[in-house]
């Protein structure tokens, strides 16, 4: 005979075992109660379950599913400390130089960066809220502070990057200022409000669960863009469950397709996701670099599952970095704030025109129409 629910609950729960992060779908109270959820979600819960008690809850028909794991398209430094994606799978660009000075400069070499002046940014965005999901940002940025709306973190798997949304590694920092830094350094749209919700570590490791909660507190707390710099290989039920709920209220949610270029199809989760913008890198002659991931086109004038809406300045881009200071990098996640800062300098009042207006602007850059690398092109305010 079958023993109690509970009973068996309590039974595995006394033994300890490695644990790892699953969703749990179901909201049943005697399950949070024995099994406590770490983050809840409307239809399922992410919790640390065991072995013993992953076996259980399948034995009692419970549908479980590991939460996933992306980070952040992390740009790689170089020989001359300029960061570039496709040198490698080690180095860390958290501690990047800035073009072979012996640390990230303590002034830009720009106050208008190539990017911007590329986009015809640099103004606007007053009254238009920007989350930056991501590493966090340095609260204290002379160039960020003042447009610093809401701070906060929602990482739950790496106990020093739980207490706060400061910023431990420089990219969530940088991307930021290429949305609206105000400053020594000018963003795209530099009126608009930041919301820093710090859902990656400072490794850059950032797990679908955060990101997830990340992207309903944005929602609930009247962001009018997400950005994320931020990929995978494969779906989170999670993420794309909480960008239905960003969509469907109003939200425009943008994404980087990834450093995994130049296969056809490299683009990563969530950008590959057909409610968000997807985002390739170009450099200053808007030539597309190798490692800029590219989509999918089956020849419609759709955004389908895995095709790239546009390209943006994503080589060797100069912006806000921690510690007050300024640096270069390289990567799908430094073109993906040009379009989320032009989308808040080009609000058209709703998240739908927005995204209907940037394609009615966007220039073809690339191959002759719709390609996939670029999308629709490179949109350029008039």
């Amino acid at each position: 005979m079958r023993k109690p629910l509970l009973t068996v609950f309590l039974a595995v729960l006394l033994v300890p075992a490695m644990a790892e992060r699953f969703y749990i779908h179901a909201r049943n109270p005697v399950i949070e109660a024995f099994v406590p959820p770490v983050h809840k979600f409307p239809h399922a819960f992410s919790a640390e379950l065991s072995p013993g008690q992953l076996k259980i809850l399948e034995r009692f028909g419970i549908e479980t599913e590991p939460v996933g794991l992306f980070e952040i398209t992390k740009p790689y430094c170089n020989n001359n400390g300029e960061c570039e994606p496709e040198l490698g799978e080690n180095p860390s660009c958290a501690d990047c130089k800035n073009s072979g000075r012996e640390s990230p400069a303590c002034y830009p070499d720009n106050q208008l960066p190539w990017g911007i002046a590329r986009v015809n940014g640099g103004s606007g965005g007053a009254g238009v809220v920007v989350a930056v999901l991501d590493t966090g940002v340095d609260r204290d940025h002379p160039d960020l502070k003042n447009n610093i709306l809401h701070c906060t973190s929602k990482v739950t798997h790496f106990r020093p990057d739980m207490r706060n949304c400061e910023d431990g590694h420089g990219h969530g920092t940088h991307v930021s200022g290429t949305v609206l830094a105000n400053g020594n350094i000018i963003g795209v749209a530099p009126e608009a409000s930041l919301m820093a919700i710090k859902v990656c570590d400072r490794r850059g490791h950032c797990y679908g669960d955060d990101m997830a909660a990340g992207i309903y507190y944005a929602t609930d707390n009247g962001a009018n863009i997400i950005s994320m710099s931020i990929g995978g290989n494969t779906p989170d039920s999670q993420v794309l469950a909480a960008i239905d709920y960003a969509v469907d209220n109003g939200v425009l949610v943008v994404a980087a397709a990834g450093n995994d270029g130049p296969d056809e199809g490299s683009i990563d989760y969530p950008g590959a996701y057909a409610k968000v913008v997807a985002v390739g890198a170009t450099d200053q002659n808007d030539n597309v670099p190798s490692w800029s991931s590219r989509g999918t086109d089956d020849g419609d004038d759709v955004i389908d599952e895995r095709e790239i809406e546009f390209g943006a300045p994503g080589v060797s881009i100069e912006s806000t970095y921690n510690d007050g200071c300024y640096a270069y990098m390289s990567g799908t996640s430094m073109a993906t704030p040009h379009i989320s800062g032009l989308a808040a300098k080009l609000w058209q009042g709703t998240a739908a025109s927005t995204r209907d207006y940037l394609r009615s602007i966007a220039e073809d850059i690339w191959t002759t129409g719709y390609d996939t690398a670029t999308g629709f092109g490179l949109p350029t305010a008039q």
